[in-house]
């Protein structure tokens, strides 16, 4: 029984998907997901469980306005903080 070593010349180096990466990703979808909710907030479902679209409760368009403001600045921070850390403390 052999025992197949590599050495540093024949090694491949593959790099991987960081955690920097996965933040990044994870934020993306969080912000996609918050402005998604927008117009899936008014689709709700009924006695007979049948989706129905209750235009009710959709938000006007100034808390929109507002809640979007709201995602946008939230994201500007996170994507901030994490690029900067991952700039300066690495």
């Amino acid at each position: 029984m052999e025992i197949n070593q590599q050495t540093s010349e024949n090694a491949e180096i593959v790099r991987g998907i960081t955690i920097r990466t996965v933040l990044n990703l994870y934020g993306g979808f969080a912000v996609f997901g918050l402005i998604l909710s927008i117009f899936t907030t008014p689709i709700s479902l009924n006695e007979n469980m049948r989706l129905f679209y209750n235009e009710d409760l959709m938000m006007e368009a100034k808390k929109i306005k507002e809640f979007l403001f709201f995602i946008f600045g939230s994201a500007l921070v996170y994507f901030s903080l994490l690029n900067l850390y991952y700039k300066y403390m690495k």
